[in-house]
């Protein structure tokens, strides 16, 4: 089960941006994220869709029944589950409080493993260590317009493209940020938002946007995903009638809103079945 938590966290993260708010055009990016395993084809683990509208981005991953609006101006998001008819909305503060809840319980747990002084120990504590402060070495190759992360435990090669509406670099990395750090909330074993924040950054100074993001790890849970982004810079009328769907839902006092503590037991339950 915690394998499919981690799983299903990374792809937020490679799918799914703080700077400052310039909202000019309106985009959809169509994301396909994969799983490469030893001597087998990859295989397709997630479709989803981000649409750009209005100074909100609307998140859906095909499968799920939910979708995550980011709201950057009034600084929230909203998970909205539209099979089990509930919401929960959170705010950039609580999500920066509970963020800094879970570095501290995790310095404390690094300092536990290191008073081990046991080999296991040492090796949990230094890649934790490295999880919560990622340093790597950066690559770009203009030519081929790839980026690359480097480290012993965590790698990012990264294809870009850089966009005639530069505004849209900010918009898409800012959602990206934010879904990192909310991934990290919601599920809570996957990596910590930092090596993802660190490429968004680098990516920032470059204006550019990922158009394919390949992840390897070799941490204890070793993942090889790959993320293919497919951007489309005008939206059609289903990409209208999908925002008009989830604006009106989100407004439907039928939905029971509920805390973030109360929709987290809910996800973990629905996990156990």
């Amino acid at each position: 089960m915690w394998r499919s938590i981690l799983i299903t966290g990374m792809l937020v993260v490679m799918c799914g941006t703080g700077g400052s708010l310039s909202f000019a055009q309106e985009f959809r990016i169509r994301t396909t994220v994969y799983q490469h395993q030893p001597e087998t084809d990859p295989g397709i683990v997630s479709r989803s869709v981000s649409i750009f509208h209005a100074e909100k981005v609307y998140d859906h991953v095909d499968g799920l029944g939910e979708v995550t609006i980011f709201d950057p101006i009034q600084k929230k998001l909203i998970l909205l589950n539209e099979s089990r008819m509930i919401k929960t909305v959170i705010n950039f503060d609580e999500i920066k409080h509970l963020l800094n809840v879970a570095r501290h319980q995790t310095q404390e747990y690094i300092h536990d493993q290191i008073k081990r002084e046991e080999s296991k120990g040492k090796a949990i504590a230094s890649q934790l260590k490295f999880q919560l402060d990622p340093t790597f070495e950066i690559q770009y190759d203009g030519n081929k317009n790839q980026l690359t992360l480097e480290s012993k435990l965590i790698n990012y090669r990264v294809h870009c493209v850089a966009p005639d509406q530069q505004a849209s670099v900010e918009n898409y990395l800012r959602f990206a940020d934010w879904m990192a750090r909310l991934n990290y909330v919601l599920h809570p074993y996957t990596l910590p938002p930092a090596s993802r924040i660190a490429l968004n950054e680098e990516l920032r100074t470059r204006n550019l946007i990922p158009i394919e993001v390949e992840l390897q790890t070799r941490l204890e849970e070793k993942l090889h995903l790959r993320a293919e982004h497919k951007i489309h810079w005008k939206l059609d009328h289903k990409d209208r009638g999908l925002i008009h769907h989830w604006e009106t839902l989100r407004k439907n006092k039928d939905v029971n809103t509920i805390t973030i503590q109360e929709y987290l037991r809910n996800q973990f339950a629905t996990l156990r079945k």
